[in-house]
């Protein structure tokens, strides 16, 4: 591992105190590594849930929540927690979270989503109204975004990322950026980190596959620091559907909303250093909230296909909506598979789609998705990563 020879600041070359505490932080982690490391460790995960007070079915999730997070060590909320970042949603969130905490004991880290911000309320409102989730226990902070590093009482770091940025309007970016501050506070984190501690890297933003990279900027930066570091394993949400993508040994894992179709969340457990995903189930599935789940789900794929495909010469074209459709429900159910997702994309409508031209936002989405994450999200196997030089 690559390491600094004094914990100079760089500007002035004097003995910083940030950096004292850094390592005497990293130095107290590493006391205790070993021994915490032979426990295993289990987080719920939970992304996008766009809380408003008018939110049907608030108190439906909050109980369901509840129940999945008993007996795990944490929860985790990635972004998106409120809908439209307004003072009323932000003590709903609050609200939620120490509710959590206090009917499981669980430990609550939340990171912000691009709806989280306004120009009114940025990444220094964030840190200091969600100082009590993540941020007061952090051994790090980065100064240029609310990121943070804390490290878990088993032994793992969460790198807990703030992957949003604003444009000189002062208004947030909704695809993400990472800041080249973010980024050399990354690397700053994991050069510093004990050798085999596991790293659990969160954003709200997904930076894998090759398009999201190209698409948010410092996506490919982030992608490539994780990999230099060892960490293996990027947790996010933002689309607000289950897909897991890999790329030269990163592994990506998106989480969906917990009250939407199919109604999951994501567990994530750490045993010896490797990382087992695997979804559960909120609700009763003849639940009248899981009935309504589902039919949501299938009123919108259709309605989609058409906007879509207005103006288009497949505008009236029917099997051309239903093979959007049909992807669509294999998205928000979370049941793709590399098997289905090979033939949906050898069907003629996916043709059509590859043709149109108009809106093709929804268009790269869906057959992105497709191209790039046809793995089941039910269970994967994450194995511990090598950690090695920065230099490599």
């Amino acid at each position: 591992m690559k390491r600094s020879d004094t914990p100079t600041d760089k500007r002035t070359g004097c003995f910083s105190m940030r950096k004292i505490i850094f390592l005497i932080a990293v130095f107290l982690a590493a006391a205790f590594l070993n021994t915490a490391l032979s426990e295993s460790e289990s987080f719920l995960v939970l992304s996008d849930l766009h809380l408003t007070e008018e939110a049907q079915g608030r108190n439906d999730v909050l109980n369901a929540v509840i129940r999945a997070a008993q007996g795990r060590d944490a929860v985790l909320l990635l972004g998106d927690n409120t809908n439209n970042s307004h003072a009323e949603e932000h003590a709903l969130v609050l609200e939620w979270a120490r509710e959590i905490g206090q009917q499981t004991g669980a430990e609550v880290y939340i990171i912000p989503g691009n709806h989280d911000y306004s120009r009114y309320f940025g990444p220094e409102e964030f840190s200091a109204r969600y100082r009590p989730f993540g941020r007061n226990r952090a051994f790090s902070r980065d100064t240029s975004s609310a990121s943070y590093a804390v490290m878990t009482g088993k032994g793992n770091c969460l790198l807990m990322l703030d992957t949003n940025q604003f444009d000189r309007k002062h208004f947030v970016l909704p695809d993400g950026s990472i800041g080249e501050g973010t980024l050399d506070w990354v690397r700053e984190v994991l050069a510093e980190l004990p050798e085999g501690t596991p790293v659990l890297a969160c954003g709200h933003h997904p930076i894998l596959p090759p398009e999201r990279e190209a698409r948010t900027p410092g996506a490919r930066g982030l992608s490539q620091v994780l990999r230099a570091y060892g960490a293996g394993l990027y947790l996010c949400g933002h689309d607000h559907g289950f897909a897991a993508a890999e790329q030269e040994g990163l592994r990506q894992i998106t989480t969906g909303q917990p009250h939407a179709f199919p109604g999951w969340a994501g567990i994530l457990e750490r045993d010896q250093g490797a990382f087992l995903w695997h979804t559960e189930q909120l609700y009763d599935e003849q639940s009248p909230f899981f009935i309504q789940l589902r039919e949501n789900a299938a009123s919108l794929g259709r309605p989609m296909a058409r906007g879509t495909l207005e103006g288009t010469p497949y505008a009236e074209d029917e099997e051309a909506v239903e093979w959007f459709a049909a992807a669509f429900m294999l998205f928000a159910g979370g049941d793709m598979t590399q098997e289905k997702s090979a033939r949906l994309l050898a069907d003629e409508n996916c043709r059509k789609w590859r043709l149109v031209e108009t809106r093709t936002v929804v268009k790269d989405w869906i057959i992105g998705l497709l191209e790039n994450n046809p793995e089941d999200v039910r269970r994967i196997f994450v194995p511990a990563s090598q950690k090695y030089s920065a230099d490599d």
